[in-house]
């Protein structure tokens, strides 16, 4: 076997590998997508109840029973409809961010903000927050890095992901060194084709 078609070889070993690894990405963030997107969920009832109860207690006993109802009815509704959205959102988004780590975290740090201004914005309809710049101060936020903590599932699928990801990373360089060891191969082939008709 020449060098040339022994580096071939691996050239195509490796391009298979990486195929392999965005393949298995593919699925496990489809996996972690539906995980983040109900750990959200549940998080974000969690957060809304310790608002209304612990931070503003007084606000929340105002209401009428009707008022409560109404405000927990809409509550259930706008948080089943951001699952969705974040859902859907992260399972369409590209493989640029499905195999970046720190774009994933952007895209998910993104949703989380609409996702507690909504609610928020919520909250100030139902007279829970005060308008303006008051409801700045006091508003309800919730951080990536506790939905992760308290679900073992998210947890799971992330880990393998910045597993896979590193993985993927490093097959990106061997095969940037094959085709460079290729070029090399080629042009040490032509130097002596050359070299010896002469």
């Amino acid at each position: 076997m020449t060098v040339l078609v022994r580096i071939d070889q691996d050239i195509h070993n490796t391009q298979q590998a990486i195929a392999d690894v965005i393949s298995r990405i593919d699925n496990i963030h489809l996996e972690y997508s539906e995980a983040i997107a109900r750990a959200t969920q549940q998080q974000l009832l969690l957060a809304a109840f310790k608002f209304c109860t612990q931070k503003c207690p007084h606000a929340f006993l105002g209401l009428s029973l009707s008022g409560r109802q109404k405000l927990q009815a809409e509550l259930r509704n706008t948080v089943n409809s951001l699952r969705e959205q974040i859902q859907s959102k992260l399972e369409q988004c590209d493989r640029e961010s499905r195999t970046n780590q720190e774009n994933l975290d952007q895209l998910l740090g993104n949703l989380l903000d609409e996702s507690t201004q909504s609610i928020n914005q919520l909250f100030v309809t139902h007279k829970i927050l005060p308008e303006g710049a008051d409801s700045q101060t006091l508003k309800m936020t919730i951080r990536l890095a506790e939905i992760e903590f308290t679900d073992r599932h998210v947890m799971s699928h992330r880990g393998e992901l910045r597993v896979l990801s590193a993985r993927l990373a490093h097959l990106h360089k061997e095969l940037e060194k094959k085709y460079q060891q290729k070029t090399i191969a080629e042009a040490e082939a032509a130097w002596r084709a050359i070299w010896m008709e002469e």
